[in-house]
This record gives C-alpha cells, structure tokens and sequence, in this order.
C-alpha cells in the first residue's frame, strides 16, 4: 500500500511538470490564433469618427508590433499573473478579474446535473440492461437516444417555446402567468453595493437574507439546468447499459444466480460495480469538464455564465478575453482528467500507475 501511495504521487508530480509545456503551447495558439481574428476590437470600440483617438488606442495598446513581440509580452504578463484586460467586452476589467466574476454563475448552472445526471445514467442504464428487449428497455433506449442525437441549442430553443416562456402558477384556482424564464436574472448583485461578495449568487443571496435575489436566481436556472441534465445522462445511460450487459453475461454472474442469489443481490453487489469501472473516467472526469460544456446553454438562455461571455468575446474579438478565457478552459481539463485519473485507482485497486 505504501508503495503504491508513493508510486501515485510520483504518478502525480510526472502529470503537473507535463502540464507546463502543454499549457505554454496552448498558450502560444491561442494567442497566435486569435492575433489572426479579422475582428479590430479597437476599431469597434472607437470608431471612424475620431481617427486621431483610433490611432492614440493603437499605439497605446501595441496594435502595430509584431506578433512575436506581442506574444513575449504577453507570456511574460500571463506568468507574473497579468492576464491582460478586456478591451471591448468590459473596458479596462482585468481577464482574471472577468474570469472570477462569470465562471462562478457556470458552477451553479453546473451542479444539479453533475451530480443528477450520473445517477440518472446509471439507474435507467442499470434498469435497461436488466430489463434486455423488454418495454423499459426500448423506451429508456427511446430516450437515450433523442438525448445524443439532437444538439443542445435545439432542446434549449424547445424547452424555452414548451415550458420557458412563462411560469405558470395556480394563484386561488386560477392561471397566472407572471414570470419570464429565458432571460438571465434581472438582480444584478444581493445586499449592499460595496458589500463583499462569494460571486457565488446563491451563496450571496444566504448571507445577505435577501429572498428576492434567491429566487430570482433559482427561476432562472430551472429550465438551463434540466436541460443539461437530460443532455448530461443521454450518452452515459447507454454506456451503462453496454457494459452492464457484458458484465450479466460473465461466469461469475451465473454461478451467483445458480446458487440461489437474489437478483436484486446480483445486480447491486456482483455486477453494478464491475459495469462501472469502465465509464467511471467519464463520470467523474467529465462532471469537472462538464463545467465547460454549457456554453451553447448559456447562449440559448442568455445566461451570462462563462460560455455566454467566452463567445462574447470571439464575435467582439477581445483578443485578451480569448486568450484568457481558452486558457482557463485548458486547465480545468488538465486538472480534471489528473483528477480522472487518480479517482480511478480508487475505484479499481487493480490499476497502478509507475
């Protein structure tokens, strides 16, 4: 067991010096890439009306440099924690700071399905395999299958036309049709405007008593979040279902029903948690990465999380923003799939890595 600790760490320690140069050629790209963009920022923000301002701006800011001393600039800066600042989206707001305001609001939006839809995955998973060619069988497959093979703009645009446009409340027997769902919330921040804040808004909403804001908030991620939800377990119940039917039809499985194990028994303790094994990496690797998947989510419903403003910034051509936000992006799943990785040797003591 010891060796196996130390093996691990060292696993772990291999894994983070690899990330380095993996994050400084993202780097790289991404800035490149975006230099590339047709998109003037500076243009959009000053105009044609004041050609002596543009030109000001263009100094000021480098425009005329070569990419590749742009590009020193800007790993020098991104290494002592200079981001760069947001030109057109959110004139003069550091990337970090950007960052840190949004990417709170997709942790959110990214809860209940990530804990919801691997449950769900796995009990319909489970429950189709059990129930092989039968009824319930071919209606979760039904389903599972819609949920992969539609785009998730598509089932954001019907859930808001179906069930968003309002909010229906029986009030003393009768309809009334108050709230909107397919806008972002209409409260900006809880409590006092100097006050100090989590950027968390249901958090904030708790520690400053303030019930509007609560609800607000939670209105408005009702229809986003079921949507990931029925998206986030579409893929992963057929998955479950795949393996849990080769598992049923090992030896081990047969010799447990031959000596009179209940099947409830069977399923539970003899073949759940060998079915498992082999999606584990995607349950638990991708709720992290998941954090960075709602973006068409959060378009569809205009719900300014991380997504909504990393697009934002592509069609205003923040280069900074791109550069900021891409980055950001490629460690979260750095950091996911190591944290992947190291789950799975707990699931499965049988894997260890040297």
């Amino acid at each position: 067991m010891a060796r196996q600790a130390k093996n691990m760490i060292k696993y772990i320690i291999k894994r983070i010096i690899i990330m380095f140069p993996i994050l400084i050629i993202a780097l790289m790209f991404t800035f490149v890439l975006s230099q590339m963009m047709l998109v003037d920022p500076i243009l959009n923000a000053v105009g044609f009306d004041n050609p002596e301002l543009l030109e000001y701006e263009r100094q000021r800011l480098g425009y005329y440099d070569p990419w590749y001393v742009k590009l020193g600039i800007y790993l020098r800066n991104f290494f002592t924690g200079d981001w760069g600042e947001s030109y057109a989206l959110k004139e003069g707001l550091p990337v970090l700071d950007f960052i840190g305001q949004v990417f709170p609001k997709t942790i959110e939006l990214m809860i209940i399905p990530t804990i919801l839809s691997p449950i769900l995955a796995v009990k319909l998973g489970v429950t189709a395999a059990s129930n092989k060619d039968k009824r319930k069988d071919s209606i979760i497959r039904f389903v599972a299958m819609i949920g992969a093979g539609f785009p998730i703009f598509w089932f954001a645009t019907v859930f808001q036309i179906s069930f968003g446009r309002y909010l229906i409340e029986f009030t003393n027997g009768q309809l009334v049709i108050p709230v909107l769902l397919t806008n972002s919330p209409g409260k900006l921040l809880p409590g006092p405007t100097d006050g100090w804040r989590t950027g968390f808004r249901i958090i904030d909403s708790i520690i400053y008593n303030d019930q509007e804001f609560l609800w607000d908030t939670i209105l408005h991620l009702i229809l986003p979040s079921i949507t990931m939800v029925f998206l986030g377990f579409s893929g992963l119940t057929a998955l479950t279902r795949s393996n849990m039917l080769e598992v049923l039809d090992q030896d081990y499985i047969r010799t447990a029903r031959a000596k009179g194990v209940e099947e409830k028994n069977v399923i539970e303790k003899h073949a759940l948690r060998n079915a498992l094994l082999p999606s584990a990496d995607k349950i638990i690797g991708g709720a992290l990465g998941a954090l960075l998947g709602s973006m068409f989510v959060e378009i569809s419903f205009n719900y300014q999380g991380f997504g909504y403003w990393f697009t934002q910034s592509v069609f205003a051509g923040d280069y900074y923003v791109i550069a900021g936000f891409s980055v950001f992006s490629i460690i979260i799943t750095l950091v996911s799939t190591l944290i992947s990785d190291v789950a799975y040797t707990i699931i499965d003591p049988r894997i260890i890595y040297k």
